[in-house]
């Protein structure tokens, strides 16, 4: 075992900015790895030993954390797979000087050495770490020097009446780095502000796209194969109504500036459809305006993200979340998921609230950061003040400190998953609540540990149909009604009332009133918790064969409905309806 501790695993980083010559055999990628590899080889003679596993990042800036080889590497760090981290240089790991320094703190707290081959220097003293720092601020310089210089040549392109790279806006396509019009886009740019125009509405116009399968035009690429040709999504037909460009304007910071290339439309009627844009956001409030804070945690059990959907009835305004209207989703007929805004928020604070109180649960989050012993004891204990902590932040503020502790949100049929980002339930719990609390995304990269629990509750509903959804007993069904079963149904039913009407007397009492022992009242009223299905299927007499009287009073009945069936043999439904199927939940369009 002395031998085994001795022995320091070095785990190799690279990264290279930009993409380019990947695929030759010799790149920068390569070069770095070469010569890690060899400085790791000559240290030998002191037990260091390279890693198999490859942390490396092509295509990637050193200006954040969020890069997956890094984050790769964090994670094993967590997992105390990784003594040592080798890089070229040091601007390959981080160029920003406050990434660094919390690198470096990490590194700290789990005794790893961090070595630099082409800039020697030792981060296990004073001297070494103020080196590392010069060397950083640099960096740090360096990449600001650059991203002002690429700020500044954006605008003077704008200036000039040019794009400034990347894809072409719909409608055009770049020749010679000029924009040059697309017929066949240009003639869907000019239906789709002829539509917005006629209907006033972006949801009548998409529809109208949808309908005549508009497609882009197939473009080739520079690298060889072609991109486009695929439906005309919203979020093209909503981009097209907002930007300048298809009436010859290049859309700047702060204004837009003329143009080189051939406008697609006419200004009256870029300026007939802005004042139509204008008076939409004056009839009511946008979704950006609300207090609600869950859009871009939120997902719906098929994996669609949830916005805010705003409304206004009859002077009143409803806020909603509702699914992204998904192209997959439109074509099989599945509706949107939807559930009051307000309500939902109330729901995900007092789950949130609840969790910071179970040490049960805010235990093992904590342990996912590798916390143990005393420390993992006094911030358990700080869960039930933090808690209050959370109570007591202003409404304009609780946003913040949700979105930092939850990274997920998924709202399933009957039950809402929340995961909790574990490196900021650190942090939260020991918030001296003095200043305000504000997330802290570069630290994220840092540790991935998440910790999810799930709330059985039913809260969306599909997009304008009920929740509760009663069919009338089919008239093919062959089943034979159990009268017993029947009459324990109503039997239940009426000593749920006698509960109700005599809420001064105790289950003794009340069983009197029945005729019957405390302990059969008790199963009796238990039987008032079945799930909605399973009492249909009594009534219609499609239960199960070997459920009897009997069994149903003998049964220890829990409240969760999904382990009621599984104990009396019921089949267990989906809770989502899977794409393309349907079981009833979800009426079909006609």
């Amino acid at each position: 075992m002395a031998g085994q501790d001795s022995v320091k695993r070095c785990a190799i980083y690279t990264r290279k900015s930009t993409t380019n010559r990947l695929d030759a055999e010799m790149n920068s990628l390569a070069m770095q790895r070469e010569v890690c590899s060899a400085y790791i080889t000559s240290q030998k003679y002191k037990s260091w030993v390279e890693l198999p596993g490859r942390y490396d990042d092509a295509g990637q800036s050193g200006s954040d954390l969020d890069r997956p080889g890094l984050s790769a590497l964090m994670h094993d760090i967590e997992d105390g797979k990784i003594d040592a981290v080798v890089i070229y240089k040091v601007d390959r790991l981080t160029r920003s000087l406050v990434d660094f320094v919390r690198l470096i703190d990490l590194f700290e707290k789990r005794n790893i050495t961090l070595v630099s081959i082409s800039q020697a220097f030792d981060t296990s003293d004073s001297m070494g770490r103020m080196v590392l720092n010069i060397l950083l601020t640099f960096s740090q310089f360096e990449r600001e020097m650059i991203a002002e210089r690429v700020r500044d040549s954006l605008r003077a392109r704008k200036r000039h009446g040019k794009i400034h790279g990347g894809k072409p806006p719909f409608g055009y396509q770049v020749v010679a780095d000029e924009l040059v019009i697309d017929d066949n886009e240009a003639a869907i740019v000019r239906f789709i502000f002829s539509e917005f125009l006629r209907t006033e509405r972006y949801i009548a116009v998409q529809r109208a796209v949808e309908t005549h399968g508009f497609r882009s035009s197939t473009k080739p690429l520079r690298k060889g194969g072609t991109r486009g040709g695929k439906p005309v999504s919203p979020t093209i037909v909503h981009s097209v109504l907002q930007n300048p460009v298809y009436v010859g304007e290049i859309r700047g910071h702060d204004r837009n500036y003329p143009g080189r290339h051939m406008p697609i439309i006419s200004r009256d009627t870029w300026n007939a459809a802005e004042r139509l844009t204008r008076a939409r956001r004056k009839a009511g409030p946008h979704a950006k305006n609300t207090s609600h804070f869950l859009a871009g945690l939120l997902r719906d059990g098929l994996g669609r993200p949830m916005y805010i959907d705003v409304q206004r009835k009859a002077g009143k305004v409803f806020t909603f979340y509702a699914s992204v209207d998904a192209h997959w989703s439109r074509s099989q007929h599945i509706k949107a998921y939807r559930c009051n805004a307000t309500r939902f928020d109330e729901l995900v604070l007092a789950a949130l609230g609840e969790f910071l109180c179970d040490r049960a649960r805010v235990r093992p989050a904590l342990k996912l950061l590798g916390i143990r012993g005393a420390e993992l004891e006094k911030l358990s204990e700080l869960g039930k003040s933090a808690a209050g902590r959370l109570a007591r932040t202003p409404t304009d503020k609780v946003g913040d400190i949700v979105r930092a502790l939850i990274c997920e949100i998924e709202l399933g049929l009957e039950n809402v998953a929340i995961a909790v980002r574990a490196i900021e339930l650190r942090r939260f719990l020991e918030w001296d609540d003095h200043s305000a609390f504000h997330a802290r995304p570069r630290d994220w990269a840092l540790s991935e540990a998440r910790y999810e629990f799930s709330i059985e509750v039913r809260i969306p509903s599909a997009e304008k149909w009920p929740t509760l959804h009663i069919k009338p007993r089919a008239e093919d069904i062959d089943g034979r009604r159990d009268r017993s079963l029947i009459c324990l149904i109503h039997a239940a039913r009426q000593a749920q009332r006698l509960v109700d009407e005599h809420r001064e007397l105790g289950v003794p009492e009340l069983a009197k009133k029945q005729r019957m022992r405390a302990s059969q009242f008790s199963r009796l009223i238990r039987v008032n918790y079945l799930a909605p299905d399973i009492v249909t299927a009594i009534l219609d007499g499609t239960q199960p064969e070997n459920l009897t009287r009997q069994k149903l009073l003998a049964t220890n009945i829990p409240t969760d409905w999904g382990l009621q069936r599984r104990l009396l043999g019921f089949a267990v439904p989906r809770r989502d309806p899977l794409p393309g199927k349907h079981d009833g939940m979800w009426p079909r369009k006609p």
